[in-house]
Order: C-alpha cells, then sequence, then structure tokens
C-alpha cells in the first residue's frame, strides 16, 4: 500500500482522518502526450479500477462535460487521477494513476454534451508497440538491463525496477511483431519477479516476488465502531482441481535441462497430499529460468498462489486512495467469524463523493 504522509501529517493520521467523518473530492489533471500539464478538470466522474491478474492492470471510465475539454486535441491525452481529502491544514490531494485516454464517446442529454472515455495504465504503450526486427539477447545479459532497456524503447522514462545480478544463462530471441509488454514480463518472471505494473503516479514498477506469508500487514479493516466496511461481503471457499503437487522444468537443447517439484504434503493444509489421500498435479514447461534456485522459488510462487485460489472474498468499502498492486492487509469480520491477513487480487473504487470501493481479497495460505 502506498504511503499517504504529505503536508506534515504521517501515514498514521491521514488513515485516521480517513476512517473518520470526512470531507472528500475528486478531480484529474489532463495532460498531453509528453505528460505536460494542460489543466484541472472538475466536472468529471467515473471509476478506476486495477487488476493484478490482467495484462493492463489499470483501467478506468471517466464522464467528462465538453465544457472542460472543448477545443482540447484529446488524441493520446492523459489523465492523473485524484482523490481529495479535506483536512484542518486544507485539501490533501492523492494520486490513484496516470491513465491514456481512448477516443470519446459524445453524448447529449438534456442540453449537455458528455465525452464517455475508456482509458488504461501505461502498459498499454508497450503492448501497442511491437518488435519491428527480431529481438537477440545474449548469453550473460543482465535481466534487468535488458527489462529497462525494452521499456526505454517504447518511449516510457518513469521507471522503478529493482536491480539485481541474474543473467540470461543462454542467449534468447523473441519473433519479430510480439508485443514489448509480453517481453518484458517473460524476462521478469525469468528472474521471479513481479509482472510489470504502474503505480499511482505512472511510473513502470517491478520487484522480486516475496512469499505472502513473508509479508507483514500493510494495513487492517475491522468490523468495529470506526469500521469502513460496508454490508456485503462474501466469501467463497473452493477445493475443486487445487493442486497439491507442482511440476515446473525448462528443456533447452543447448543446456542442461532444469526441473523443480513442490509437494504440499503438510497434515495441517486442507490441500496437502496426506490430508486429501491423493496427487492433485499441475505441470508446465517453462521457457526460460535463470538457474534452478530461481526455478525452485518460481515453482514454490505457483503453489503458494494456486493454493489461494481455495479461500478467497469479496468486500465492500468506503473510497480508500491508497490501494495499489497485491496490498497485504488483515480483515478482521466478527460476523463472519475472519480474522486473517489477505493478498488483494483486485480493487475497483467509484469516482464520486458517496461511492463505494470493491475489494477482492484471497487469504494468505501456508503450505
Amino acid at each position: 500500500m502506498y504511503d499517504l504522509s504529505q503536508n506534515g501529517y504521517t501515514d498514521k493520521q491521514i488513515k485516521k482522518l480517513l476512517k473518520e467523518n470526512r470531507q472528500i473530492s475528486f478531480e484529474c489533471d489532463l495532460l498531453n502526450s509528453q505528460e505536460k500539464y494542460v489543466k484541472t478538470l472538475h466536472s468529471i466522474k467515473g471509476n478506476v479500477s486495477f487488476d493484478a491478474g490482467a495484462e493492463i492492470m489499470g483501467t478506468a471510465s471517466f464522464a467528462i462535460a465538453e465544457e472542460e475539454v472543448k477545443g482540447i486535441n484529446l488524441v493520446d491525452a492523459r489523465l492523473s487521477a485524484y482523490m481529495l481529502l479535506l483536512s484542518p491544514a486544507g485539501w490533501l490531494r492523492f494520486p490513484l494513476g496516470v491513465y491514456i485516454m481512448t477516443s470519446p464517446q459524445i453524448f447529449s442529454s438534456g442540453g449537455h454534451i458528455t465525452y464517455n472515455v475508456d482509458c488504461y495504465d501505461k502498459s498499454v504503450i508497450l503492448k501497442e508497440d511491437k518488435l519491428t526486427d527480431r529481438l537477440y539477447i545474449p548469453q550473460g545479459a543482465k535481466y534487468d538491463q535488458e527489462v529497462r532497456r525494452i521499456i526505454a524503447t517504447a518511449g516510457v522514462t518513469k521507471v522503478s525496477i529493482e536491480g539485481g545480478n541474474l543473467t540470461v544463462p543462454n542467449a534468447l530471441e523473441f519473433e519479430i511483431g510480439t508485443d514489448k509488454l509480453t517481453v518484458v514480463n517473460d524476462l521478469l518472471y525469468a528472474i521471479n519477479y513481479n509482472p510489470l505494473h504502474f503505480d499511482r503516479t505512472g511510473t513502470a514498477v517491478s520487484e522480486r516476488y516475496i512469499v505472502p506469508s513473508g509479508r507483514r500487514a500493510e494495513d487492517e479493516y475491522l468490523t468495529d465502531g470506526l469500521s469502513i466496511i460496508r454490508p456485503g461481503a462474501s466469501r467463497k471457499q473452493d477445493l475443486y482441481n487445487v493442486p497439491n503437487v507442482i511440476i515446473r522444468y525448462v528443456e533447452n537443447p543447448d543446456a542442461e535441462p532444469l526441473r523443480s517439484e513442490y509437494i504440499n504434503d503438510s497434515a495441517d493444509s486442507i490441500l496437502s497430499t496426506v490430508r486429501r489421500g491423493r496427487k492433485i498435479v499441475d505441470i508446465e514447461a517453462v521457457d526460460d529460468i535463470a538457474d534452478q534456485k530461481t526455478l525452485d522459488d518460481y515453482t514454490r510462487r505457483v503453489a503458494v498462489e494456486k493454493s489461494q485460489i481455495n479461500d478467497s472474498m469479496s468486500l465492500t468499502t468506503a473510497l480508500m486512495p491508497h490501494h495499489g498492486y497485491k496490498d497485504c492487509y488483515f480483515v478482521r469480520h466478527d460476523k463472519m467469524g475472519m480474522a486473517e491477513k489477505y493478498i488483494e487480487s483486485s480493487w475497483s473504487m467509484e469516482f464520486v463523493v458517496g461511492g463505494s470501493m470493491t475489494h477482492n481479497i484471497k487469504r494468505i495460505t501456508l503450505i
């Protein structure tokens, strides 16, 4: 989750303000294709969403009054969305992402013209930019440096990729016509990083994957006297076809084959081979991986993520501006008898005062 501290307020103080009686507002900064400020839009409504399982994770849709954008070239224009909170020191502004606008649909109602636009985060730049020649990455090249280089060729300049020392064990080639987002994510998975995503400021981000059980809760949602949880929570537990044996392997004619196997045989896990009395096997080939340790870590990652399918929850809260990629937080819902740590897989918030925010979360499972 993002740090909310600003204007002399700590993150904790702002979270307290957000969970009390509050006055909020919304606005967007209109930016040109070089992300230079054009103007601030106030007559705007819509929603902002983030899905960590999607290729393009950040999306938004907005309805904009015509007078806000009349005479402005909207081709490749961008919207930087903000939620505002009134504090004793004045209005505080929290970014919710930078989005590229598609061609608007224009509607007329009651003498008013409205522009309805669907928007995507800057992943769409790499998705639409494709290799015009075969891409060759030599043996010994550093994965993280190649990722940064490819992102730069798409014209994305705000980048935060965690540094590393893993190198390409065997030369790689990508076919002409492959989109650059696919190339980047293939390289990131080869070193067990999270897929490329864009943060609330429009920066391209990726970092080493951390097993959920090793993460601390960054916030908490509780059904107490100050609860911002709204009615309508639902929980789903599904044991069907959840694997307890995960196998990943690499077959490369130019190198020694690699293979990794993870078996959930814990007596404490309801999904394990011991508790279920049988094996449910998930086996797939991996195109490229840095080394055996990375393959082992990646295989365990797959095991953890597939086990999380077993226990998921949908939660509705008041609007909160600090959610991002796969946040980890604690949920206590007394009526549902829950008090667990969860990883957020997706969220969506209405871009309107009085709106709601929905969260799809998965319980952290020890395997």
